[in-house]
Protein backbone atom coordinates (compact mmCIF):
# COMPACT_ATOMS: atom_id res chain seq x y z
CA UNK A 1 0.00 0.00 0.00
CA UNK A 2 2.94 2.35 0.65
CA UNK A 3 4.54 1.87 -2.76
CA UNK A 4 1.40 3.15 -4.51
CA UNK A 5 2.22 6.62 -3.15
CA UNK A 6 5.60 6.72 -4.92
CA UNK A 7 6.30 8.03 -8.41
CA UNK A 8 7.27 5.58 -11.16
CA UNK A 9 11.01 6.24 -10.92
CA UNK A 10 11.15 5.67 -7.15
CA UNK A 11 9.04 2.50 -7.48
CA UNK A 12 11.46 1.19 -10.11
CA UNK A 13 14.52 1.91 -7.95
CA UNK A 14 12.95 0.43 -4.83
CA UNK A 15 12.00 -2.77 -6.66
CA UNK A 16 15.57 -3.28 -7.84
CA UNK A 17 17.01 -2.72 -4.37
CA UNK A 18 14.49 -5.13 -2.84
CA UNK A 19 15.34 -7.76 -5.45
CA UNK A 20 19.09 -7.51 -4.82
CA UNK A 21 18.50 -7.43 -1.08
CA UNK A 22 16.82 -10.85 -1.27
CA UNK A 23 19.13 -12.38 -3.87
CA UNK A 24 21.68 -15.06 -3.02
CA UNK A 25 24.95 -13.31 -2.08
CA UNK A 26 23.15 -10.00 -2.76
CA UNK A 27 23.96 -10.33 -6.46
CA UNK A 28 22.30 -11.25 -9.75
CA UNK A 29 23.19 -11.32 -13.41
CA UNK A 30 22.06 -8.34 -15.47
CA UNK A 31 20.23 -10.69 -17.82
CA UNK A 32 18.20 -12.18 -14.97
CA UNK A 33 17.37 -8.74 -13.61
CA UNK A 34 16.17 -7.65 -17.05
CA UNK A 35 13.91 -10.69 -17.19
CA UNK A 36 12.61 -10.61 -13.61
CA UNK A 37 12.09 -6.84 -13.41
CA UNK A 38 10.96 -6.49 -17.06
CA UNK A 39 13.49 -3.72 -17.69
CA UNK A 40 15.69 -3.10 -20.71
CA UNK A 41 19.47 -3.14 -20.35
CA UNK A 42 19.45 0.64 -20.67
CA UNK A 43 16.92 0.94 -17.83
CA UNK A 44 18.85 -1.51 -15.63
CA UNK A 45 22.03 0.55 -16.04
CA UNK A 46 20.14 3.79 -15.47
CA UNK A 47 18.48 2.44 -12.31
CA UNK A 48 21.82 1.34 -10.85
CA UNK A 49 23.26 4.82 -11.44
CA UNK A 50 20.19 6.51 -9.95
CA UNK A 51 20.26 4.30 -6.87
CA UNK A 52 23.91 5.01 -6.17
CA UNK A 53 23.21 8.73 -6.58
CA UNK A 54 20.25 8.48 -4.17
CA UNK A 55 22.41 6.64 -1.63
CA UNK A 56 24.89 9.51 -1.74
CA UNK A 57 22.34 12.32 -1.63
CA UNK A 58 20.35 10.69 1.20
CA UNK A 59 23.43 9.92 3.29
CA UNK A 60 23.11 6.17 2.76
CA UNK A 61 26.32 5.69 0.76
CA UNK A 62 28.01 4.15 3.81
CA UNK A 63 25.20 1.59 4.03
CA UNK A 64 24.58 0.77 0.35
CA UNK A 65 26.53 0.59 -2.87
CA UNK A 66 25.69 -1.23 -6.10
CA UNK A 67 28.63 -2.38 -8.21
CA UNK A 68 28.77 -4.23 -11.52
CA UNK A 69 31.34 -5.80 -13.81
CA UNK A 70 28.98 -5.47 -16.74
CA UNK A 71 27.55 -8.96 -16.32
CA UNK A 72 26.77 -9.33 -12.61
CA UNK A 73 25.18 -6.63 -10.45
CA UNK A 74 25.98 -6.80 -6.74
CA UNK A 75 24.69 -4.93 -3.70
CA UNK A 76 27.21 -4.09 -0.98
CA UNK A 77 25.28 -3.56 2.26
CA UNK A 78 26.56 -2.64 5.71
CA UNK A 79 23.67 -4.34 7.51
CA UNK A 80 22.70 -1.04 9.17
CA UNK A 81 19.93 -0.18 6.69
CA UNK A 82 17.39 -2.00 4.51
CA UNK A 83 15.17 -1.18 1.56
CA UNK A 84 12.60 -0.02 4.11
CA UNK A 85 15.04 2.79 4.97
CA UNK A 86 15.04 3.93 1.37
CA UNK A 87 11.24 3.60 1.20
CA UNK A 88 11.01 5.98 4.16
CA UNK A 89 13.06 8.59 2.29
CA UNK A 90 11.08 8.14 -0.91
CA UNK A 91 7.77 8.48 0.95
CA UNK A 92 8.98 11.69 2.54
CA UNK A 93 9.60 13.10 -0.95
CA UNK A 94 6.41 11.71 -2.53
CA UNK A 95 3.80 14.28 -3.57
CA UNK A 96 0.92 11.92 -2.82
CA UNK A 97 2.18 11.38 0.71
CA UNK A 98 2.46 15.15 1.20
CA UNK A 99 -1.15 15.42 0.01
CA UNK A 100 -2.19 12.72 2.48
CA UNK A 101 -0.55 14.53 5.39
CA UNK A 102 -1.99 17.91 4.46
CA UNK A 103 -5.49 16.44 4.01
CA UNK A 104 -5.21 14.63 7.35
CA UNK A 105 -4.17 17.74 9.24
CA UNK A 106 -6.59 19.80 7.11
CA UNK A 107 -3.87 22.17 5.99
CA UNK A 108 -4.61 21.89 2.26
CA UNK A 109 -6.79 24.74 1.04
CA UNK A 110 -6.20 24.61 -2.73
CA UNK A 111 -4.15 22.67 -5.27
CA UNK A 112 -2.92 25.98 -6.67
CA UNK A 113 -1.38 26.82 -3.30
CA UNK A 114 -0.01 23.28 -2.94
CA UNK A 115 1.69 23.51 -6.33
CA UNK A 116 3.14 26.92 -5.47
CA UNK A 117 4.47 25.72 -2.09
CA UNK A 118 6.16 22.72 -3.75
CA UNK A 119 7.58 24.79 -6.64
CA UNK A 120 5.65 22.79 -9.22
CA UNK A 121 3.47 23.65 -12.18
CA UNK A 122 -0.24 23.11 -11.71
CA UNK A 123 -0.97 20.37 -14.28
CA UNK A 124 1.31 17.71 -12.73
CA UNK A 125 -0.14 18.47 -9.29
CA UNK A 126 -3.71 18.06 -10.52
CA UNK A 127 -2.73 14.74 -12.11
CA UNK A 128 -1.07 13.55 -8.89
CA UNK A 129 -4.11 14.59 -6.87
CA UNK A 130 -6.44 12.66 -9.15
CA UNK A 131 -4.28 9.53 -8.69
CA UNK A 132 -4.13 10.20 -4.95
CA UNK A 133 -7.93 10.22 -4.71
CA UNK A 134 -8.18 6.97 -6.67
CA UNK A 135 -5.71 5.29 -4.30
CA UNK A 136 -7.69 6.36 -1.24
CA UNK A 137 -10.92 5.21 -2.86
CA UNK A 138 -9.52 1.67 -2.92
CA UNK A 139 -9.57 1.86 0.90
CA UNK A 140 -13.08 3.42 1.02
CA UNK A 141 -11.67 6.84 1.94
CA UNK A 142 -12.93 9.91 0.09
CA UNK A 143 -11.49 13.42 -0.18
CA UNK A 144 -14.09 16.18 0.01
CA UNK A 145 -14.06 19.47 -1.90
CA UNK A 146 -12.67 20.99 1.30
CA UNK A 147 -9.79 18.46 1.15
CA UNK A 148 -10.96 16.55 4.23
CA UNK A 149 -10.72 12.78 4.64
CA UNK A 150 -14.09 11.13 5.11
CA UNK A 151 -15.23 7.53 5.46
CA UNK A 152 -15.37 5.03 8.29
CA UNK A 153 -13.57 7.02 10.99
CA UNK A 154 -11.84 4.05 12.64
CA UNK A 155 -10.46 2.92 9.28
CA UNK A 156 -9.18 6.40 8.39
CA UNK A 157 -7.28 6.45 11.68
CA UNK A 158 -5.84 2.97 11.16
CA UNK A 159 -4.83 3.85 7.59
CA UNK A 160 -2.96 6.96 8.75
CA UNK A 161 -1.44 4.98 11.64
CA UNK A 162 0.14 2.48 9.22
CA UNK A 163 1.68 5.29 7.19
CA UNK A 164 2.98 7.24 10.15
CA UNK A 165 4.54 4.09 11.61
CA UNK A 166 6.31 3.49 8.31
CA UNK A 167 7.49 7.08 7.88
CA UNK A 168 8.15 8.44 11.37
CA UNK A 169 10.20 6.83 14.10
CA UNK A 170 12.41 7.61 17.10
CA UNK A 171 12.43 11.38 17.60
CA UNK A 172 10.64 12.22 14.36
CA UNK A 173 6.99 13.21 14.54
CA UNK A 174 4.41 14.40 12.00
CA UNK A 175 2.28 16.17 14.60
CA UNK A 176 2.11 19.92 15.26
CA UNK A 177 3.18 21.26 18.64
CA UNK A 178 -0.41 21.64 19.85
CA UNK A 179 -1.16 17.92 19.38
CA UNK A 180 2.17 16.84 20.86
CA UNK A 181 1.49 18.87 24.01
CA UNK A 182 -1.94 17.29 24.39
CA UNK A 183 -0.57 13.80 23.78
CA UNK A 184 2.15 14.40 26.38
CA UNK A 185 -0.51 14.85 29.08
CA UNK A 186 -1.32 11.14 28.74
CA UNK A 187 1.78 10.60 30.90
CA UNK A 188 -0.43 11.41 33.89
CA UNK A 189 -1.54 7.77 33.74
CA UNK A 190 2.02 6.51 34.29
CA UNK A 191 1.29 6.71 38.02
CA UNK A 192 -2.05 4.90 37.72
CA UNK A 193 -2.69 1.39 39.02
CA UNK A 194 -3.49 -0.01 35.57
CA UNK A 195 -0.91 1.33 33.07
CA UNK A 196 2.47 -0.36 32.56
CA UNK A 197 4.64 2.59 31.43
CA UNK A 198 7.95 0.74 31.00
CA UNK A 199 7.73 -0.50 27.42
CA UNK A 200 9.98 -0.89 24.38
CA UNK A 201 10.77 2.07 22.14
CA UNK A 202 8.64 0.54 19.39
CA UNK A 203 5.60 0.32 21.65
CA UNK A 204 6.07 3.86 22.91
CA UNK A 205 6.24 5.16 19.34
CA UNK A 206 3.09 3.24 18.38
CA UNK A 207 1.19 4.66 21.37
CA UNK A 208 2.41 8.18 20.66
CA UNK A 209 1.34 8.00 17.02
CA UNK A 210 -2.04 6.43 17.77
CA UNK A 211 -2.95 8.96 20.44
CA UNK A 212 -1.71 11.78 18.22
CA UNK A 213 -3.96 10.61 15.39
CA UNK A 214 -6.98 10.32 17.72
CA UNK A 215 -6.41 13.80 19.14
CA UNK A 216 -5.79 15.37 15.72
CA UNK A 217 -9.02 13.93 14.32
CA UNK A 218 -11.05 14.92 17.37
CA UNK A 219 -9.56 18.42 17.36
CA UNK A 220 -10.83 18.81 13.78
CA UNK A 221 -14.30 17.54 14.72
CA UNK A 222 -14.09 13.95 13.45
CA UNK A 223 -15.40 11.42 15.96
CA UNK A 224 -16.07 7.69 15.99
CA UNK A 225 -19.65 6.96 14.99
CA UNK A 226 -19.82 3.20 15.38
CA UNK A 227 -18.26 1.42 18.31
CA UNK A 228 -18.73 -2.01 19.86
CA UNK A 229 -19.67 -1.48 23.48
CA UNK A 230 -20.38 -4.99 24.73
CA UNK A 231 -16.77 -6.14 25.13
CA UNK A 232 -15.58 -3.70 27.83
CA UNK A 233 -18.06 -4.20 30.63
CA UNK A 234 -15.99 -5.38 33.58
CA UNK A 235 -15.67 -2.99 36.55
CA UNK A 236 -11.96 -2.45 35.86
CA UNK A 237 -12.77 -1.58 32.25
CA UNK A 238 -15.27 1.04 33.37
CA UNK A 239 -12.77 2.60 35.80
CA UNK A 240 -10.24 3.16 33.02
CA UNK A 241 -12.90 4.38 30.59
CA UNK A 242 -14.01 7.04 33.07
CA UNK A 243 -10.42 8.20 33.60
CA UNK A 244 -9.85 8.40 29.84
CA UNK A 245 -13.10 10.32 29.36
CA UNK A 246 -12.03 12.91 31.95
CA UNK A 247 -8.64 13.25 30.25
CA UNK A 248 -10.19 13.79 26.81
CA UNK A 249 -12.71 16.26 28.18
CA UNK A 250 -10.01 18.31 29.87
CA UNK A 251 -7.65 18.61 26.89
CA UNK A 252 -10.29 18.92 24.12
CA UNK A 253 -13.11 20.68 26.01
CA UNK A 254 -15.64 18.23 24.59
CA UNK A 255 -18.77 17.71 26.67
CA UNK A 256 -20.73 15.21 24.57
CA UNK A 257 -20.63 12.13 26.81
CA UNK A 258 -21.49 9.69 24.03
CA UNK A 259 -18.55 10.92 21.95
CA UNK A 260 -16.22 10.71 24.94
CA UNK A 261 -17.46 7.20 25.75
CA UNK A 262 -16.80 5.90 22.24
CA UNK A 263 -13.38 7.51 22.03
CA UNK A 264 -12.31 6.32 25.49
CA UNK A 265 -13.36 2.76 24.68
CA UNK A 266 -11.38 2.85 21.45
CA UNK A 267 -8.24 4.04 23.26
CA UNK A 268 -8.68 1.31 25.85
CA UNK A 269 -8.94 -1.34 23.12
CA UNK A 270 -5.70 -0.04 21.63
CA UNK A 271 -3.94 -0.24 25.00
CA UNK A 272 -5.16 -3.82 25.49
CA UNK A 273 -4.15 -4.96 22.00
CA UNK A 274 -0.72 -3.37 22.39
CA UNK A 275 -0.16 -4.87 25.85
CA UNK A 276 0.00 -1.62 27.85
CA UNK A 277 -2.00 -2.73 30.88
CA UNK A 278 -0.84 -4.46 34.05
CA UNK A 279 -2.04 -8.09 33.88
CA UNK A 280 -3.04 -7.26 30.32
CA UNK A 281 -4.73 -10.55 29.36
CA UNK A 282 -7.23 -10.19 32.20
CA UNK A 283 -8.71 -7.20 30.35
CA UNK A 284 -9.64 -9.34 27.34
CA UNK A 285 -13.11 -10.80 27.76
CA UNK A 286 -12.33 -14.52 27.55
CA UNK A 287 -16.03 -15.32 27.32
CA UNK A 288 -16.74 -13.44 24.08
CA UNK A 289 -18.64 -15.98 22.03
CA UNK A 290 -17.11 -15.09 18.68
CA UNK A 291 -13.56 -15.16 20.03
CA UNK A 292 -14.25 -18.52 21.67
CA UNK A 293 -15.50 -19.89 18.35
CA UNK A 294 -12.41 -18.66 16.50
CA UNK A 295 -10.14 -20.10 19.22
CA UNK A 296 -11.81 -23.50 19.25
CA UNK A 297 -11.83 -23.75 15.46
CA UNK A 298 -8.08 -23.05 15.24
CA UNK A 299 -6.98 -25.12 18.24
CA UNK A 300 -8.99 -28.14 17.11
CA UNK A 301 -7.21 -27.99 13.77
CA UNK A 302 -3.82 -27.74 15.51
CA UNK A 303 -4.62 -30.72 17.73
CA UNK A 304 -5.52 -32.82 14.72
CA UNK A 305 -2.15 -32.07 13.14
CA UNK A 306 0.25 -31.93 16.10
CA UNK A 307 0.58 -33.59 19.50
CA UNK A 308 0.20 -30.98 22.25
CA UNK A 309 0.98 -31.07 25.96
CA UNK A 310 -1.47 -29.56 28.43
CA UNK A 311 0.87 -26.60 29.02
CA UNK A 312 1.21 -25.96 25.28
CA UNK A 313 -2.55 -26.17 24.85
CA UNK A 314 -3.13 -23.59 27.60
CA UNK A 315 -0.55 -21.24 26.08
CA UNK A 316 -2.08 -21.63 22.62
CA UNK A 317 -5.51 -20.73 23.99
CA UNK A 318 -4.23 -17.58 25.70
CA UNK A 319 -2.30 -16.40 22.65
CA UNK A 320 -5.07 -17.13 20.13
CA UNK A 321 -7.42 -15.08 22.31
CA UNK A 322 -5.04 -12.13 22.00
CA UNK A 323 -4.70 -12.60 18.24
CA UNK A 324 -8.44 -12.78 17.65
CA UNK A 325 -9.13 -9.85 19.98
CA UNK A 326 -6.77 -7.71 17.91
CA UNK A 327 -8.38 -8.97 14.71
CA UNK A 328 -11.84 -7.94 15.85
CA UNK A 329 -10.73 -4.66 17.43
CA UNK A 330 -8.57 -3.31 14.58
CA UNK A 331 -9.47 -5.35 11.53
CA UNK A 332 -8.45 -2.69 8.98
CA UNK A 333 -4.84 -2.29 10.11
CA UNK A 334 -4.59 -6.03 10.78
CA UNK A 335 -5.58 -6.69 7.18
CA UNK A 336 -3.07 -4.32 5.59
CA UNK A 337 -0.10 -4.25 7.98
CA UNK A 338 1.05 -7.74 6.96
CA UNK A 339 -0.20 -7.70 3.38
CA UNK A 340 3.16 -7.50 1.61
CA UNK A 341 5.38 -9.22 4.16
CA UNK A 342 7.94 -11.56 2.60
CA UNK A 343 7.47 -14.94 4.31
CA UNK A 344 10.04 -16.87 2.25
CA UNK A 345 12.25 -17.42 5.30
CA UNK A 346 9.40 -19.06 7.21
CA UNK A 347 8.36 -21.21 4.25
CA UNK A 348 11.90 -22.55 3.93
CA UNK A 349 12.73 -22.85 7.64
CA UNK A 350 9.38 -24.03 9.02
CA UNK A 351 7.61 -25.77 6.11
CA UNK A 352 5.49 -27.92 8.46
CA UNK A 353 3.97 -24.96 10.29
CA UNK A 354 3.71 -22.83 7.14
CA UNK A 355 1.84 -25.59 5.28
CA UNK A 356 -0.56 -26.07 8.20
CA UNK A 357 -1.37 -22.34 8.42
CA UNK A 358 -1.79 -22.02 4.67
CA UNK A 359 -4.09 -25.06 4.48
CA UNK A 360 -6.09 -23.94 7.51
CA UNK A 361 -6.80 -20.55 5.95
CA UNK A 362 -7.51 -22.06 2.54
CA UNK A 363 -10.13 -24.28 4.17
CA UNK A 364 -11.62 -21.17 5.83
CA UNK A 365 -12.47 -19.35 2.60
CA UNK A 366 -16.14 -19.43 3.56
CA UNK A 367 -15.42 -17.49 6.77
CA UNK A 368 -14.85 -13.87 5.69
CA UNK A 369 -13.32 -12.75 9.00
CA UNK A 370 -10.53 -15.30 8.48
CA UNK A 371 -10.12 -15.21 4.72
CA UNK A 372 -10.20 -11.40 4.40
CA UNK A 373 -7.44 -11.16 7.00
CA UNK A 374 -5.43 -14.15 5.83
CA UNK A 375 -2.06 -12.35 5.64
CA UNK A 376 -2.33 -11.13 9.23
CA UNK A 377 -3.54 -14.49 10.52
CA UNK A 378 -1.01 -16.51 8.52
CA UNK A 379 1.85 -14.57 10.07
CA UNK A 380 0.45 -14.49 13.59
CA UNK A 381 -0.59 -18.16 13.61
CA UNK A 382 2.78 -19.17 12.15
CA UNK A 383 4.79 -17.25 14.76
CA UNK A 384 2.55 -18.68 17.48
CA UNK A 385 3.21 -22.28 16.41
CA UNK A 386 6.95 -21.65 16.04
CA UNK A 387 7.19 -20.13 19.51
CA UNK A 388 5.03 -22.69 21.36
CA UNK A 389 5.55 -26.09 19.70
CA UNK A 390 9.23 -27.17 19.54
CA UNK A 391 10.13 -28.59 16.15
CA UNK A 392 11.96 -31.52 17.71
CA UNK A 393 8.64 -32.72 19.15
CA UNK A 394 6.89 -33.01 15.77
CA UNK A 395 9.66 -33.91 13.33
CA UNK A 396 10.83 -37.34 12.32
CA UNK A 397 14.45 -37.94 13.34
CA UNK A 398 17.23 -36.49 11.23
CA UNK A 399 20.17 -38.89 11.45
CA UNK A 400 23.55 -37.16 11.22
CA UNK A 401 26.83 -39.05 11.38
CA UNK A 402 29.57 -36.87 12.87
CA UNK A 403 33.03 -38.38 12.39
CA UNK A 404 36.17 -36.26 12.33
CA UNK A 405 39.74 -37.46 12.41
CA UNK A 406 40.35 -35.83 15.82
CA UNK A 407 38.43 -38.39 17.87
CA UNK A 408 35.32 -38.53 20.11
CA UNK A 409 35.93 -35.33 22.07
CA UNK A 410 36.10 -33.28 18.89
CA UNK A 411 32.99 -35.02 17.52
CA UNK A 412 31.09 -34.25 20.73
CA UNK A 413 32.13 -30.61 20.51
CA UNK A 414 30.71 -30.39 16.98
CA UNK A 415 27.48 -32.11 18.11
CA UNK A 416 26.99 -29.66 20.98
CA UNK A 417 27.44 -26.72 18.62
CA UNK A 418 24.91 -28.21 16.21
CA UNK A 419 22.39 -28.53 19.05
CA UNK A 420 22.85 -24.82 19.81
CA UNK A 421 21.92 -23.70 16.30
CA UNK A 422 19.31 -26.30 15.30
CA UNK A 423 16.06 -26.86 17.20
CA UNK A 424 15.43 -30.13 15.36
CA UNK A 425 15.03 -33.79 16.17
CA UNK A 426 18.66 -34.61 15.34
CA UNK A 427 19.95 -38.08 16.18
CA UNK A 428 23.75 -38.23 16.12
CA UNK A 429 25.63 -41.31 14.93
CA UNK A 430 29.25 -42.35 15.23
CA UNK A 431 29.11 -44.33 11.99
CA UNK A 432 26.67 -44.32 9.06
CA UNK A 433 23.96 -46.93 8.50
CA UNK A 434 20.73 -47.30 6.51
CA UNK A 435 19.05 -44.51 8.52
CA UNK A 436 21.76 -41.90 7.95
CA UNK A 437 20.64 -38.74 6.15
CA UNK A 438 23.89 -36.80 6.31
CA UNK A 439 27.57 -37.38 7.06
CA UNK A 440 29.62 -34.53 8.53
CA UNK A 441 33.35 -35.13 8.42
CA UNK A 442 36.80 -34.00 7.30
CA UNK A 443 37.48 -37.48 5.89
CA UNK A 444 37.09 -37.57 2.07
CA UNK A 445 36.48 -41.33 1.74
CA UNK A 446 32.91 -40.93 3.05
CA UNK A 447 32.01 -39.41 -0.31
CA UNK A 448 32.07 -42.89 -1.87
CA UNK A 449 29.19 -44.24 0.26
CA UNK A 450 26.37 -42.68 -1.74
CA UNK A 451 25.04 -40.80 1.32
CA UNK A 452 24.77 -37.00 1.48
CA UNK A 453 28.17 -35.90 2.72
CA UNK A 454 29.64 -32.52 3.70
CA UNK A 455 33.41 -32.23 3.83
CA UNK A 456 34.51 -29.67 6.43
CA UNK A 457 37.80 -28.09 7.28
CA UNK A 458 38.85 -28.44 10.89
CA UNK A 459 38.13 -26.27 12.72
CA UNK A 460 35.06 -25.37 10.63
CA UNK A 461 34.79 -22.01 8.87
CA UNK A 462 31.63 -19.87 8.82
CA UNK A 463 31.02 -21.09 5.25
CA UNK A 464 31.12 -24.70 6.51
CA UNK A 465 28.36 -23.96 9.03
CA UNK A 466 26.35 -22.14 6.36
CA UNK A 467 26.64 -25.11 3.98
CA UNK A 468 25.60 -27.47 6.77
CA UNK A 469 22.48 -25.55 7.77
CA UNK A 470 21.47 -25.14 4.10
CA UNK A 471 21.89 -28.88 3.51
CA UNK A 472 19.82 -29.70 6.58
CA UNK A 473 17.08 -27.37 5.29
CA UNK A 474 17.11 -29.17 1.92
CA UNK A 475 16.80 -32.58 3.60
CA UNK A 476 13.95 -31.33 5.80
CA UNK A 477 12.06 -29.97 2.80
CA UNK A 478 12.52 -33.28 1.00
CA UNK A 479 11.22 -35.18 4.04
CA UNK A 480 8.25 -32.85 4.28
CA UNK A 481 7.42 -33.14 0.56
CA UNK A 482 7.61 -36.92 0.79
CA UNK A 483 5.30 -36.88 3.80
CA UNK A 484 2.78 -34.66 1.98
CA UNK A 485 2.91 -36.87 -1.12
CA UNK A 486 2.33 -40.00 0.98
CA UNK A 487 -0.60 -38.33 2.73
CA UNK A 488 -2.24 -37.39 -0.60
CA UNK A 489 -1.86 -40.93 -1.94
CA UNK A 490 -3.61 -42.52 1.05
Amino acid sequence: MFVTFLNKADKRKLVMLQYLENAVALSETKETLMDQLTMSEFLINKTVQELNLDFYELGLNEEFEIVTDGTVIKLNASGLATSDTLLTYYLDQALKFSMLKECFFEQLSSLYEFATNHYLSHNPVYKEFKQFKLILKEYDIEVTKEFQLVGEESEIREFIFLFFMKEYYLNHSPFPKEILEKEKTFDRFNESTWLKPEQSARMRIRKKHYLGIVLARMTNGHYLQNSVENDLVLPKHLVIIEELKRWLQEILTITDQEVLEREARDILRFLIVEGWLIDNNSYIDQEQTYIQQLNEHFIQAVQQQFSLTADTLALLHAETTTIHYQLLSFSFSSRYEYQYMDVTYFLETYPEYAAFCRNYLEESRNRPILWNNKEFLFFRYLILLISTIPLKEILVPLYVCVDFSFGDSYNQMIQKNIEKILDLNVQFQSYPDDHTHLILSNLPFYGALGIDHILWLAPPRPIDWANFTEKVSVIRREQFQTKMADRKST
